[in-house]
């Protein structure tokens, strides 16, 4: 029984190897990523279990540079899924093609990043409260300036008084705190 086991969990252990996401490339990156989702379809996994090893750092302003690859190469696959479900049910159109194309249309890490720290980002970011999360994106942890102590206090008041939100995340996009309810 126990060299069952043992020969059950050894093609797991050899899957489970490091390797060093920092010293790829953007595009080494993103074809290892693609490679380690595909093997996960290969060996059946579900795709609850695959978007959850994909979708990481949703609570993250500016994701990790593999958490932003992870996102894109689940993007690309659910693009892909969503059209090969057409094609095979021969629904496809024009438009299918096209909406696919822009699914997988996607900027560069550093582009991301650049994107991320203009107002307009931080604004849209700041305003997505559907998950129940408030957010607020400040230059400084340690000091805020007038205009992002005034949203903070703003902040507060907000996740005190109204039970539908969850926590406040503040973040300078390297760090995130977290502030949860005053609770009475």
């Amino acid at each position: 029984m126990s060299k069952l086991l043992l020969l059950m969990f050894f093609p797991l252990c050899t899957i489970a190897q490091h390797v060093d996401f920092e010293n790829m490339s953007d595009e080494q990156l993103q074809f290892t990523l693609e490679k380690e989702l595909l093997d996960m379809e290969h060996r059946g996994a579900t795709p609850p279990l695959i978007f959850a090893k994909f979708i990481v750092e949703t609570d993250q302003y500016i994701q990790s540079r593999e958490a932003y690859y992870r996102f894109v190469v689940h993007l690309n696959y659910v693009a892909d899924k969503m059209l090969a479900m057409k094609m095979e049910n021969g629904s496809d159109t024009a438009s299918d093609f096209e909406r696919s194309k822009k699914l997988k249309n996607h900027k560069t890490y550093q582009d991301y990043v650049n994107y991320r720290k203009i107002d307009k980002a931080r604004e849209h970011w700041e305003n997505s409260t559907q998950d129940g999360i408030l957010k607020l994106v400040v230059a400084n942890h340690e000091q805020f300036t007038k205009a992002e102590q005034k949203r903070f206090d703003g902040l507060i008041i907000l996740l005190n008084r109204d039970p539908y939100f969850t926590h406040l995340n503040i973040t300078d996009g390297k760090i995130t705190k977290r502030i949860m309810p005053n609770i009475n």
